[in-house]
């Protein structure tokens, strides 16, 4: 049940952040303000796969456990990019929250 709550969660996060990635207009400023216009279309779409893989992998472990290690990366890079322009910790709180549900699953999707 832990499982498929926060596969859900996970998976609808992802859903709408991939979304707004690639259609939203705030999504492409805050790109160019981290100096990368080039890789948001690249982000949305893995954000987008792995939701998709995530929410696949309620029914095939090995493949929510991928998919929850590249989201988890990714959160771990976004931080990352947001510590070298200087964002505040208000700012950083969403992927290091998104970071920590994936690790999360990773772990639940490799033990069960």
């Amino acid at each position: 049940m832990l499982l498929v709550t926060l596969a859900a969660t996970s998976t609808l996060a992802f859903f709408y952040y991939g979304g707004e990635t690639l259609f939203g207009n705030p999504p492409r400023s805050e790109f160019e303000r981290y100096g990368m216009p080039r890789v948001r279309v690249f982000v949305g779409s893995m954000q987008l796969l792995g939701a998709a893989g995530v929410a696949i992998g309620i029914f095939v472990a090995p493949l929510g456990a991928a998919a929850a290690s590249g989201l988890t990366l990714m959160m771990l890079l976004g931080l990352a990019a947001r510590y070298k322009i200087h964002d505040g910790p208000r700012l950083m709180v969403p992927a290091g929250t998104l970071a920590v549900l994936n690790a999360t699953l990773v772990f639940l999707f490799v033990t069960q």
